[in-house]
C-alpha cells in the first residue's frame, strides 16, 4: 500500500498521521506526515491542517509512483529481463530469440513476443506470439516483431526506432541452437537456413555487381611501345651507374 493513515492507537509507537511508501528504481522510499498536535483539532478534513497533511502525502505518493513507473518503463525498453538466458536476449523485456516446432513438427527459428496480461484475453488467451523467418527475411521479421512489441506495450516512438536499429546478430541463433542441443534438444542445422537466407542473398547480390577487370591489351603497337620505354629506362640506368 503506497499511502496509509494511522489513527490513534494503530501505530506501535503511538504516532498518528500518514505514511507513504513506494519502491523507486529498486529502492525503498518512505515519508511521514504527522497529523497530531495542538494545532490539529480533528482527524479528518474538517481541520485545515489535517487536510493539508493528507494532500501533501497524496502529492508525494503521486510523485514517487510517477518516478517508479518511469523507472520500470526505462528498464523494460532498454534492458533484458533478468531471467532471460543470454543467448535469447534482444536488449529489451518481452522480445526474445527462440526455436520452436511448427505445426508440421519442424524446428523453426524466430522471435517470440510476450503478450501483456491486459491484451492476452483479446488474443485468445495466448501469452506469446512466435514469428519465424520462413516467410519473412531476418530484418523483416525483426521489424515486424519490434513494431508489434511496441504497440502491445505502449512503447514511445523514439524507443521503438532505437530498438529497430539494434537487432540481435543472426549468429545468435547458431549459438542458441548449440546450447539447446547440448541441453537435450535435436534441432537440425537445416533450421538455421532461413536465419541466414538474407545474408546469402546479400552476398550473391554483391558478387553479381562486381565488374570483371579489363584485360591488359596485348596489341603489337602497345607491346612495341612498352619495349622501347623499358629499353630506354635500362640504358639510362646503366649510363648513370
Amino acid at each position: 500500500m503506497a499511502i496509509r493513515y494511522y489513527a490513534k492507537g494503530e501505530h506501535p509507537t503511538g504516532w498518528i498521521g500518514f505514511r507513504v511508501t513506494v519502491m523507486v528504481a529498486q529502492k525503498y522510499h518512505q515519508a511521514y506526515f504527522k497529523t497530531s498536535g495542538d494545532h490539529i483539532r480533528y482527524q479528518d478534513d474538517r481541520c485545515p491542517q489535517f487536510k493539508m497533511q493528507r494532500l501533501r502525502a497524496e502529492i508525494k505518493e503521486a510523485e514517487w509512483l510517477a518516478e517508479s513507473a518511469l523507472s520500470q518503463y526505462r528498464r523494460f525498453v532498454s534492458e533484458n529481463h533478468p531471467t532471460t538466458h543470454p543467448l535469447r536476449q534482444t536488449g529489451v523485456h518481452g522480445l526474445t530469440c527462440d526455436f520452436r516446432r511448427d505445426r508440421r513438427g519442424k524446428w523453426q527459428a524466430g522471435f517470440a513476443v510476450n503478450i501483456p496480461d491486459r491484451a492476452s484475453d483479446a488474443d485468445n488467451g495466448r501469452s506469446v506470439r512466435f514469428y519465424t523467418f520462413r516467410t519473412r527475411r531476418y530484418s523483416e521479421t525483426w521489424e515486424y516483431c519490434v513494431n508489434l512489441w511496441a504497440e502491445l506495450n505502449d512503447v514511445l516512438d523514439e524507443d521503438r526506432r532505437r530498438v529497430l536499429l539494434n537487432p540481435p546478430p543472426a549468429e545468435r541463433f547458431k549459438e542458441l541452437r548449440r546450447h539447446l542441443n547440448e541441453a537435450g534438444e535435436d534441432i537440425p542445422v537445416e533450421a538455421l537456413g532461413a536465419v541466414f537466407r538474407e545474408q546469402r542473398e546479400a552476398i550473391l547480390a554483391s558478387k553479381s555487381n562486381i565488374q570483371p577487370a579489363s584485360p591488359i591489351s596485348s596489341s603489337p603497337e602497345v607491346s612495341e611501345r612498352l619495349a622501347g620505354e623499358m629499353a630506354a629506362w635500362f640504358e639510362a640506368a646503366r649510363s648513370n651507374a
